[in-house]
């Protein structure tokens, strides 16, 4: 069996894109982690300060979105230059979960700072 190179080139480049797409995700992550830090001031609510942890668990997630990214991207080069596939399972659903874990901390956030 003949592999096309164009084809190859085509796979490798859309890897390539698809680790763009989960870089410039978690470097959004990180800005945004840091304009929370800035805008939102200070906690206003005794106790735990709310506003570095929510700042902070978003910047950690920004790394942690990229290095799944960097993960991925090499096990599907790989993959590519060995002619295996198989599509991914694991680090979406960590990636998911982890979305679905900050989303409830970010809206428990809102109404305790709206309460305060």
């Amino acid at each position: 069996m003949t592999v096309d190179p164009d084809s190859r080139a085509r796979t490798h480049l859309a890897n390539e894109r698809t680790f763009l797409a989960w870089f410039r995700t978690g470097i959004t992550l990180v800005a945004l982690g840091l304009a929370a830090a800035q805008f939102l001031g200070s906690d206003t609510l005794d106790g735990p300060p709310l506003v570095h942890i929510l700042a902070t668990l978003v910047i950690v997630t920004g790394g942690f979105v990229v290095a799944v990214g960097l993960t991925r991207y090499r096990e599907g080069r790989r993959r590519i230059d060995a002619e295996e596939f198989r599509p991914a399972w694991s680090s979406i659903n960590v990636v998911a979960g982890g979305a679905f874990a900050i989303t409830a901390i970010a809206i428990g956030f809102v109404w305790l700072v709206r309460l305060a």
